[in-house]
């Protein structure tokens, strides 16, 4: 199995600071580290020394592993999330923050985007598991049983949330919050930097998932790289030019993916509910940036599979913008958004 991670790479200029404009009070600490299935990198700038920053640092993505873990997890027996799904009534079960939360949002974008992104599909994502070592392509008699017994086409209309953080939903409906995870990563380590007075600034990134806090210390716009989607792993196809304060989440269809041996089909891990299998699209990736790590990353899964036109109405509803690949080398990027193309191999159409 071949697969890509990173795929948003922070260039070097959002990351290194211009030493001709260094201030002495001001320190940076960088780190790269592995969570959430994914390499990750957080780079922290503040009126502290170097020592402190990295202990921030570690204190930070201690704390995304510890949600990976304990909360969205699947694959952790003893998670909350595993335990959510491992009960066989799930007939008004109280639910504990902030897992509640998060099932909130995402069964909110799973509506909202008609199941095009669907965190209680796990029973038909789990059965595919193309984070495995040996992913195979399951047979069309499981898909079939599976798309059956898990009433997946529109199964997020099967949970309902009622008051005092009861939920119900059917019988056999598994919650895998992979297409919001690495957002909620995003989004806790943004809180806690906004909260620490003592960081003028920072980035972090989760795989494709990128949040940008405060500002650079030589006063410029942070610069953010978006992955080719044909090209080698950190190779930029252009770059985004942000204030802190943005959430960016890019989903693609060359992020977990693997040859099927026997029949030589490619499957990718972003799922059509209605058929099983990967969706299919022209297009190859979807950035998305807004205001929310969790929407972000929720979103650029939802519109990978809806494509530009039929993104427009959900894009709206969240206050977001995208940038579209797509398999002819066409870059679709919404109004508002400053995106330098770096790859002349692609052309803006818009």
């Amino acid at each position: 199995m071949r697969r890509r991670l990173g795929l948003i790479c922070v260039t070097m200029l959002s990351i290194l600071m211009l030493s001709g404009c260094k201030k002495e009070t001001t320190q940076s600490y960088s780190h790269t580290d592995f969570a959430m299935g994914t390499v990750t990198n957080i780079s922290l700038y503040g009126t502290v020394t170097e020592d402190k920053l990295k202990e921030k640092e570690e204190n930070l993505i201690k704390v995304v592993k510890e949600i990976e873990d304990k909360q969205i997890s699947w694959r952790v027996k003893d998670s909350a999330i595993s335990k959510l799904n491992g009960l066989k009534n799930k007939n008004k079960v109280t639910v504990k923050e902030p897992l509640l939360s998060w099932l909130k949002t995402s069964m909110e974008i799973s509506r909202e985007a008609s199941g095009k992104v669907d965190g209680s599909i796990g029973l038909l994502t789990q059965t595919w598991d193309f984070e495995s070592a040996h992913p195979v392509a399951p047979s069309a008699e499981t898909i079939k049983k599976v798309l059956k017994e898990g009433n997946i086409s529109g199964c997020y209309k099967n949970v309902k949330f009622e008051k005092n953080g009861t939920i119900t939903t059917g019988k056999n409906v598994k919650f895998d919050l992979g297409a919001f995870g690495k957002g909620i990563g995003i989004d806790k380590v943004y809180e806690m930097m906004k909260k620490d007075k003592t960081i003028s600034g920072g980035i972090v990134a989760l795989g494709g998932s990128v949040a940008v806090y405060g500002k650079k210390e030589d006063g410029q716009s942070w610069n953010v790289g978006v992955q080719n989607p044909s090209g080698e792993q950190g190779e930029v196809l252009g770059s985004l030019k942000l204030e802190g304060g943005k959430f960016i989440s890019t989903s693609g269809d060359y992020e977990k993916y693997f040859i099927d041996k026997k029949t030589g089909k490619r499957y990718f891990h972003i799922l059509d509910e209605n058929t099983g299998y990967s969706v299919d699209t022209d297009v190859k990736s979807c950035t998305i940036v807004c205001d929310s790590g969790i929407i972000s990353d929720g979103l650029s899964t939802a519109c990978f599979a809806l494509g530009p036109k039929k993104s427009q109405q959900l894009l709206k509803k969240y206050n977001a913008k995208a940038i579209f690949v797509d398999k002819k080398h066409k870059v679709t990027v919404s109004k508002g958004l400053e995106f330098t193309l770096q790859d002349n191999r692609y052309k803006v159409i818009n």
